[in-house]
């Protein structure tokens, strides 16, 4: 706070006045010290008794000290805490004999070392219209401008429908399949901007914090425009999102999958308005059901989504898995998994984060792993929430719910295998270029042979084989590095359980085991320098909020 707000010196008429505020419980006081200081600069002789009557009276009203004689100006000046600001006040004497010149203030501003952001014409101003008494800015530091954060505009989708500009879009939210056209655009890129360092009235720099890169990048059917700021379709189909790139596929629509149909595979986008019975299976890019699936088998390098149950199914999904409900399902999810009403005796494995989203819904039975947070109503079924006539809760009759956080041995082996996939793609394109090159050169020398032309041909394939599974290897490593820092932002991930849990739940975090010995409720589970501690929900969630997967559009 600066000093003119905890006390006044005023001179007035030959007189030196001072004035303290009341002084509030808690609030910053004046200091005595600072006032003797500046009475001491500006020249004036006074009882101390008399000044130390005024600072314990504080009556908030200007009362006189001593009168005060001067022939030449008092200068004063104050520096804001952040020294981004300096402040001028003004003593004229009482017989003026030389004037205040712009040299002299200036001169005082460089002693208090005061050198960078001087305002000369307002110090013309205040001389020559003779604002005396009151604190100027007559110095300011050049304010730091941060930098600011790049986002996408998603042109794909219909103008009411796309996040206000500016908005970091979490691509894994957006869940609408917009139709497009070749050549039409689908993202425009707006890039991250470094920023503008600051500095103090002093000289001190103040860097700036640069922003953050936006990153969505180019899939399947898709391409940058020349200058690089948008990206469009190459060929005409529905825009579909996995991660961190934008592709465009090709749709097949099914009624229903059964033994009608036989198993589906298909290189694009699956939409299935029924349901797929027992026994099918359905491989795609993207699985859209709008039904129930039974003991199916169902695969994606993408997104499933599921309106209804799946119920005996086994999935394997890349990125994001949409459920109403699971009953003895195994699902080994790349991303994250919500699931709307229940998750009953089942087997779920998720990269990042699981979710139940109804605030009744609950899980009972089975594992249910994820490689940072899990979010859950409920643990048990409904009903067995009542004690027996006996008044004891029947926890012991029902299936042990076991619930895991944290990256598993297995995921970090698949990290590494992934690195070492990749490096031995790139090893063999490079093999590929230099075999390449070298018969490329011996065409030029020798001609046209169709024996070396029909080895370019199957060489050209086979880099083109090498440079896709490269790409496809590293942008799945940038996935599980973004699983891996959560994980230590985590502290090994946290489990949240907002409504009841039963007896016998066991919970692990960093593979330290936690079992609920007796009924409780509203817990977040987390590890702690003792293990693993258990503390109401509020807090910890609301730190980690930001991670849970939210559907927005």
């Amino acid at each position: 706070m600066p000093k003119a707000d905890l006390y006044k010196i005023s001179i007035t008429d030959g007189k030196v006045l001072l004035r303290i505020p009341q002084q509030l419980i808690g609030a910053e006081t004046a200091n005595m010290d600072d006032i003797q200081a500046e009475l001491h600069l500006m020249g004036v002789d006074y009882v101390p008794e008399q000044l130390q009557e005024i600072y314990e009276r504080t009556s908030g009203e200007f009362d006189f000290l001593t009168d005060f004689k001067t022939t030449g100006f008092t200068l004063q000046i104050e520096l804001s805490k952040d020294e981004a600001k300096a402040y001028l006040n003004i003593i004229p004497p009482m017989e003026e004999e030389e004037p205040l010149t712009l040299e002299r203030i200036i001169s005082v501003l460089k002693e208090k070392n005061i050198l960078q952001g001087i305002h000369n014409k307002s110090i013309e101003k205040i001389i020559a219209e003779k604002i005396y008494f009151e604190p100027a800015i007559v110095a300011s530091g050049k304010e730091t401008v941060q930098g600011r954060n790049g986002f996408p505009e998603l042109l794909f989708l219909p103008k009411k429908s796309r996040p206000a500009p500016g908005t970091r879009v979490n691509l894994r939210e957006v869940q609408v399949l917009q139709k497009v056209q070749q050549g039409q655009e689908l993202v425009r890129i707006e890039t991250a901007t470094m920023g503008e360092d600051g500095y103090t009235i002093t000289g001190k720099l103040i860097s700036a914090t640069p922003g953050k890169q936006y990153r969505i990048r180019p899939g399947r059917n898709t391409r940058y425009n020349p200058e690089g700021t948008h990206i469009i379709a190459t060929k005409s189909g529905v825009v579909c999102l996995n991660n961190d790139s934008i592709s465009v596929e090709k749709v097949k629509v099914v009624e229903k999958v059964d033994a009608s149909t036989g198993h589906v595979r298909f290189d694009g986008i699956v939409s299935i308005r029924g349901n797929v019975s027992d026994s099918c299976s359905v491989e795609a890019v993207r699985i859209d059901i709008g039904g129930s699936v039974g003991k199916a088998r169902l695969r994606s390098i993408g997104e499933i989504h599921v309106a209804q149950g799946l119920k005996g199914a086994i999935v394997q999904c890349g990125s994001t898995l949409r459920a109403n409900n699971m009953t003895n399902t195994q699902a080994s999810v790349g991303e994250h998994a919500l699931v709307d009403e229940y998750i009953v005796n089942s087997k779920i494995y998720c990269g990042s984060t699981l979710q139940l989203t109804s605030k009744q819904g609950y899980a009972s039975g089975g594992v249910l792993q994820a490689g940072n947070l899990i979010r859950l109503p409920n643990i048990g079924l409904p009903g067995t929430d009542e004690p027996n006539e006996d008044g004891e809760y029947p926890e012991n009759e029902l299936p042990q719910t076991i619930l895991e956080v944290g990256i598993s041995l297995k995921n970090r082996k698949q990290f590494n295998e992934l690195e070492k996939n990749a490096q031995e793609s790139l090893h063999s394109l490079q093999d590929d270029l230099k075999e390449i090159t070298t018969i490329l050169e011996e065409l030029q020398e020798i001609g046209w042979d169709e024996t070396k032309i029909g080895k370019l041909t199957e060489l050209e394939s086979k880099a083109n084989k090498n440079v896709s599974n490269t790409f496809s290897d590293l942008r799945k490593r940038e996935a599980q590095d973004g699983i891996n820092e959560l994980n230590k932002s985590t502290n090994g991930g946290a489990v949240f359980i907002t409504g009841k849990i039963p007896a016998g739940t066991a919970i692990n975090v960093r593979r330290a085991r936690y079992n609920v010995l007796t009924r409780t409720t509203d817990k977040a589970y987390s590890f702690a320098e003792n293990g693993i501690q258990a503390t109401p929900c509020k807090e910890l969630l609301k730190r980690y909020q930001e991670y849970f997967l939210k559907l927005t559009v």
